[in-house]
């Protein structure tokens, strides 16, 4: 069993979002069909440009699905940074804050390479950790993720920064 990850853009400068429907769904199946087929029946839609639904500049509000390989992630890392122009001692207290409750691939480092960071990379331990850490990173909409087991379970995830 596997996740598919999809990835909503805000053609025409806004997000879908209902009781189905946010910035980013993850839908556990057994393949591409199955997930993609879960995905429509949540009104999930591909080639919106080409059907006048979606903004010709912004381009297709979906985008094609693509698995959670947590493995291949954990082994590379996801990098972490946090930037600003603070102390030292308090960038790495603000980086652990943030990052602290992932499992730490590779130890946050301070660089002064033109913003003043502590950028490090971070693992995860299941698809929720995965999904959180991407809605802190990057939330839009509310809630930012949401999770489509296969026993029918959904698991809403909010943005928590």
């Amino acid at each position: 069993m596997t996740f598919y990850e999809y990835t909503q853009n805000n053609s025409g400068g806004s997000f879908v979002t209902n009781d189905k429907l946010c910035h980013r769904l993850f839908i556990e199946a057994t393949s591409y069909e199955e997930a993609d087929t879960l995905a429509e029946d949540l009104g999930v839609y591909w080639d919106g440009v080409s059907k006048g639904i979606d903004c010709e500049c912004c381009g297709d509000r979906w985008g094609i699905a693509v698995p959670v390989d947590l493995d291949r992630i954990n082994k590379k890392g996801w990098e972490a940074g946090v930037y600003s122009n603070v102390a030292s001692s308090e960038k790495e207290e603000e980086w652990r804050d943030r990052y602290g409750k992932y499992p730490i691939h590779t130890a946050p480092a301070w660089s002064d390479y033109i913003f003043r960071s502590y950028t490090g990379k971070v693992a995860f331990e299941n698809i929720e950790q995965y999904a959180q850490f991407l809605a802190d990173e990057y939330g839009w909409t509310t809630p930012d993720a949401r999770i489509f087991y296969k026993n029918g379970t959904v698991t809403d995830v909010f943005k928590n920064r």
